[in-house]
């Protein structure tokens, strides 16, 4: 599998942007996407582009971009990118014909979501139309579901349904399919059917209940996942666990999004959807991409040249002693300074989960399997179910809680966490996000009807709330599950405000 320090998803003008200024700075960087579909492509005269005052034609600019790249040594590879996860530090993106592995991703993919023009799709999302087969595949296990798409992003995520269900049909929505050799040789194997033909609408009754097809067939499945073109900005956001805010990656002022090593710019960040601004976008990723990944003695942008401290600027005051013998100064030693800040106790951490199928807690219980040794040295896990008996929430330093709030007993539970730590951080999606546990939050009346029973049996409330909703929040690891990356960047965060040295 070929190596590379940064991969970029998407080959419009903030991905050939940031390329520029990696592969200039001698990063080994990829390029991975197909021109012909970035939407600047697709514009024939772009006329407020600075420099080019008689306009410009935009697969012009996509050509001198990708030329500009190669200049610096770039390699593009002109497939689409179906996926992405992360393990080791690292991200596995696979394409529809390979696989690499990158230290570092920059997501580029333009709009992040299209609705497909499918009657009821929007009204029937989370109640039987999804778009994450990682995320709510596990509600059809054994179940009958349908893929809507005809690229190998369906494909892929076809192959990837087979682990709850082996009942997967893909419905083309369209008059024909486009999956690569490598794809069709796998839904082959795996026996996926597949269907042609175009959707008029999805059949709802008090939830999904079947796909109607444009010739007026009726084809019945427990659930559908929409995959309808390229993978975008939100598919890989549900893979690796990345903060989204109004259909938007979630970035900071560096571009990075909530997953460290995972930057994003252009359209799937939101704001100015311009081609000036995403070249900017890409710009400001790609220099951030170069500092992330090397020493900032090595590589400053004009605009931060006085963040940095150089080891000459440091004094370090003598210390006088007084002795019998004579009067002395010592300098102490880094290490002696050190071991002198370094708090005498380690961090007095409670992990407590709510309303969630506690994926989280298993990454944090693999963690510390992997970790032990260095999350040992560091924290003590006061309050944590395994302990049983033993548990202990008085004066924690640290508590992390996963999962959404979704009765009156959990709400003083919660409330009675915060009053005994100094810092609470949310973690996962039901704990930052309130889904998928709060979908009932969006039921119609009907439906809402029809639960009610079981509201009542279990005394739940009559709405599901994010932590911030209940209690004060000091920070928050998003995704379903949490990342281990996502995790360890919280916690180091947490270690440096409580002055700690050590960082994993």
């Amino acid at each position: 599998m070929d190596e590379y320090e940064v991969a970029i998803i998407g080959c419009g003008p903030a991905g050939l942007s940031a390329g520029i200024y990696t592969g200039r700075a001698q990063l080994k960087t990829v390029v991975i996407g197909i021109p012909e579909k970035s939407q600047a492509q697709l514009a024939k005269h772009i006329e407020n582009y600075f420099g080019f005052p008689e306009g410009v034609d935009g697969g012009v600019l996509i050509s001198k971009g990708i030329i500009h790249c190669t200049k610096f040594g770039v390699k593009f590879i002109k497939e689409e990118a179906v996926s992405a996860t992360e393990s080791e530090k690292k991200f596995t993106i696979k394409t529809s014909g390979t696989e690499l592995r990158a230290k570092v991703m920059i997501i580029a993919t333009g709009t992040p979501i299209r609705m497909s023009g499918i009657g009821n799709e929007e009204k029937l999302i989370g109640k039987g139309v999804h778009y994450c087969v990682s995320c709510d595949g596990p509600m059809y296990k054994n179940k009958k579901i349908a893929i809507i798409g005809n690229s190998n992003h369906a494909a892929e995520d076809a192959v990837e349904a087979l682990s709850y269900t082996k009942d997967v049909t893909i419905i083309a929505n369209s008059d024909k399919f486009e999956f690569s050799d490598a794809f069709d040789k796998e839904l082959t194997k795996w026996q996926i059917k597949t269907l042609l033909g175009k959707i008029k609408e999805f059949k709802d009754g008090k939830w999904f209940e079947s796909v109607i097809m444009s010739d007026g067939s009726e084809a019945k499945f427990n659930g559908v996942f929409m995959a309808c073109g390229s993978a975008g900005a939100l598919d890989f956001a549900a893979s690796i666990g990345l903060e989204i805010k109004d259909n938007t990656l979630v970035i900071d002022d560096n571009n990075m999004t909530s997953v460290p090593g995972v930057f994003a710019a252009g359209n799937c960040a939101g704001r100015c959807r311009q081609i000036a601004k995403n070249v900017g976008d890409g710009c400001n990723a790609g220099t951030s991409v170069i500092r992330y990944l090397r020493s900032r003695d090595l590589y400053m942008d004009y605009g931060h040249m006085t963040d940095v401290i150089t080891k000459d600027e440091v004094k370090i005051e003598p210390v006088k002693i007084e002795t019998n013998a004579a009067k002395e100064e010592i300098v102490p030693s880094a290490v002696e300074i050190m071991a002198a800040d370094k708090p005498k106790k380690k961090l007095r951490v409670g992990w407590f989960s709510f309303s969630c199928c506690e994926d989280s807690t298993i990454v944090f219980t693999e963690m510390l399997n992997d970790y032990y040794d260095k999350l040992s040295s560091v924290i003590d896990i006061r309050h944590a179910r395994v302990l049983r008996s033993k548990n202990d929430m008085t004066d924690l330093d640290i508590a992390f809680v996963e999962g959404a709030i979704s009765n009156a007993k959990q709400e003083e539970e919660v409330k009675k966490i915060r009053a005994n730590s100094k810092k609470v951080i949310a973690i996962g999606s039901c704990a930052v996000t309130g889904m998928p546990s709060g979908q009932r939050n969006n039921f119609d009346e009907e439906r809402k009807r029809e639960v009610d029973p079981i509201i009542k049996m279990f005394a739940y409330g009559e709405k599901v709330k994010i932590l911030k909703e209940v209690i004060q929040v000091d920070g928050s690891v998003p995704g379903c599950p949490m990342t281990e990356s996502g995790f360890i960047a919280e916690l180091n965060r947490q270690l440096k405000e409580f002055g700690y040295d050590a960082q994993l």
